[in-house]
């Protein structure tokens, strides 16, 4: 089969696997609570068009895609360029069928994007005969699969073909948003989400308060795109000293932390200000613990 033709209908377990593992991290990402301006269990932080419920069925509605994207990698006989090519089609209709459950809101954009190139990668060094194999395995075929495609695609950017948020903010700001993440090889991932997320595993810390100290790590490092998008650089620099700051002082494992992080959400909600691109890093993490047989449950 080459990469031009479709996946048989034929449901691999493999691929079920990884792609309900995927819709998993979707939602322990949203029912991570409290998260600063972020929809959660209690508020729907600075966002008035979507609540847990829309999260929710947007993760039913994409579940079957990042199925058919691990199904891909994992059947399709092609070069990883190739497989990234075909995966973008599925992640169209991932779209579609989002916007479809949501009513037009945008829930998961980010996600389909670097779950879907996650999950074809998990299925394609499932498929390479190893009996398991290991994130840099995994790392490595993300790389293979999208660094010369995404590098060609920034460089053609320019201000009068920029229409995402993550494309304007390159113009203005120089950030390259997910598709820079994803050239580098997810760094954020690598050397924030992962460690942060196994460090609190390995110390049997409360799992939501593992995933809020993954999330205040992020917010305290990442340029957060969706955070430019609504404000500017003078306020993604507050949000990276206030995050610091919540860390400096003990993190979400202290006593009152999450009386905290509520004050900090009223805070944030009041600002309009939603590190949304920082909840996709801390989604891709948890995917990740549970990919590789974490104890995230």
């Amino acid at each position: 089969m080459n990469g031009n033709q479709s996946v048989e209908p034929v449901v691999c377990p493999v691929a079920v696997e990884i792609g309900t593992k995927a819709w998993s991290a979707l939602l322990e990402e949203v029912y991570t609570t409290p998260k600063p301006g972020l929809v959660d269990v209690y508020s729907n932080g600075a966002h008035t068009d979507m609540d847990l419920h829309t999260f929710e069925k947007s993760a039913e509605a994409l579940r079957p895609y990042f199925i058919r994207m691990a199904e891909q990698g994992y059947l399709l006989q092609c070069s990883p360029e190739d497989l990234f090519h075909e995966i973008r089609k599925t992640g169209i209709l991932a779209e579609t069928a989002m916007y479809q459950a949501t009513g037009g809101v945008n829930t998961h954009k980010g996600l389909i994007f670097t779950l879907g190139i996650f999950c074809a990668a998990a299925g394609r060094c499932a498929a390479s005969g190893k009996n398991s194999y290991t994130l840099s395995d995994l790392f490595q075929m993300q790389r293979e699969m999208t660094s010369n495609v995404l590098k060609k695609e920034i460089s053609e950017i320019n201000a009068r073909t920029a229409s995402s948020n993550g494309e304007k903010n390159l113009i203005q700001y120089g950030t390259a948003g997910i598709r820079g993440e994803a050239v580098q090889g997810y760094p954020a991932i690598i050397t924030l989400a992962l460690p942060t997320l196994l460090e609190g595993i390995a110390a049997n810390h409360d799992w939501n308060r593992v995933k809020l100290q993954t999330l205040l790590t992020l917010m305290s490092k990442v340029e957060d795109s969706n955070i430019l998008a609504r404000h500017n650089q003078e306020t993604l620099r507050a949000v990276h000293q206030e995050a610091g700051e919540f860390l400096k002082n003990g993190g979400a494992y202290r006593e009152n932390a999450l009386y905290e992080l509520c004050q900090m959400d009223a805070d944030y909600i009041c600002r309009n200000i939603s590190a949304g691109g920082c909840a996709d890093l801390l989604a891709a993490g948890i995917f990740f613990v549970l990919l590789m047989n974490g104890i995230a449950k």
